[in-house]
């Protein structure tokens, strides 16, 4: 099933999610490049209208938009709501710097991160609710430019005793199922390797009710717009101020034609190395080769092999600590890993001296040749 099944519980935390100019602001292009797909969108108005737009439940994964006045070149407001009634949650994770909320507080620009601290870490989320709840399923979304973890477990006290719902498994996406459990108290775990940071996260109750509203946005006539949707990442833009898009009155719901595939989108890649910072075992380093000689998930380039604080990548000598990085022959190679020399000098040090022997043999031979030609020449005269 796909992740965007889980996506609408996010009202739970943020039950109106409404947009306007924000601090993270990017390119216009770089908005494009977020989103998977866009609809186009042209009213038949001729007043300024807020149109409503149906959005189903396989639409998207991150309830992120960008709406588009293609007449205009620019973005504009919009509101987008899920109305959803739910139990009251409380979130304790161990380790974190950031406020526990951050990760069911609906604000995709916020996350909870985990520190690395060796090879394999381990965090873990306790969710506690009012009451027993049945779920099957539950959401993560992650910060941009993260890698996804490498393992995800899950137990739950059932009967006042640790129960195991899900052993380690390798989570494929932000969406994960798994048996269905009553439980009041359940804690998530992940295995991770580089930096994790985690921006939503939920266990989906199955008895919450929930309603699809749409998106809304004020519309002018004769304008054309392109409705994005199914980002891979938080994105927003500079965009001006927003009327009153909640009121229900005088709002038109207007169907639009087939998804269009965004030719411009391009999957977060913060390194550009041509691999998707999702499946990237290397997110802040380009290694589009993937290389994990020891194969524990991290590849070699963000791999810290001697442990002198310097990364493979930069490390002139990785096998040998050598924090200090001399080179004394500047040919890439740490001194302490550079058995041969690379300067013949130093490779051969009797060869200055035989360079000063040479050269001296040539100015006696030349200086002999001069004086021998000018006596030749006194002879004559």
């Amino acid at each position: 099933m796909k992740f965007s099944k889980f996506i609408f519980a996010v009202a739970v935390v943020f039950p109106t999610l409404l947009f306007a100019a924000g601090p993270y602001n990017v390119s216009t292009e770089e908005v494009f490049e977020a989103f998977r797909s866009y609809r186009n969108v042209s009213p038949n108005i001729t007043i300024p209208t807020v149109i409503e737009i149906p959005f189903n439940e396989d639409s998207f994964q991150v309830p992120i938009f960008a709406v588009y006045n293609i007449d205009d070149k620019e973005f504009e407001p919009y509101y987008f709501s899920v109305k959803e009634i739910s139990t009251g949650v409380k979130v304790e994770i161990a380790g974190a710097s950031q406020t526990p909320s951050n990760i069911n507080d609906g604000n995709y620009s916020t996350y909870v991160e985990f520190p690395i601290n060796r090879e394999t870490n381990t965090a873990t989320i306790h969710f506690n609710f009012d009451k027993p709840i049945e779920a099957s399923s539950l959401y993560f979304v992650l910060d941009n430019y993260v890698q996804l973890p490498q393992f995800i477990s899950i137990t739950a006290v059932v009967d006042g005793k640790e129960y195991i719902v899900q052993r380690e498994a390798r989570p494929q996406g932000g969406g994960f199922y798994f048996p269905k459990t009553k439980s009041a108290s359940w804690k998530v775990s992940f295995s991770y390797v580089q930096p994790l940071r985690i921006s939503e996260m939920k266990i989906n109750d199955l008895s919450q009710s929930e309603k699809l509203t749409g998106l809304r946005f004020l519309a002018q006539p004769g304008k054309n717009y392109q409705i994005y949707f199914d980002a891979d990442r938080y994105t927003t833009s500079s965009i001006k101020e927003s009327g009153n898009l909640t009121l229900d009155k005088d709002v038109v719901r207007q169907s639009v034609g087939s998804d269009v595939l965004n030719s411009k989108y391009k999957p977060a890649d913060q390194d550009s190395d041509s691999v998707a910072d999702l499946a990237d075992n290397c997110v802040s380093i380009p290694n589009s080769d993937q290389k994990d000689t020891n194969q524990n998930f991290l590849g070699d380039a963000c791999e810290d092999y001697d442990r002198d604080g310097i990364l493979n990548s930069r490390d002139n000598c990785r096998d040998v600590p050598n924090s200090a990085q001399n080179d004394t022959d500047a040919d890439g190679m740490g001194d302490v890993c550079d058995s041969l020399d690379n300067r013949v000098s130093e490779r051969m040090p009797w060869l200055p001296w035989a360079g000063i022997v040479f050269a001296g043999g040539v100015i006696f031979g030349l200086f002999f040749v001069v004086l021998k030609h000018k006596r030749e020449n006194t002879t004559i005269e």
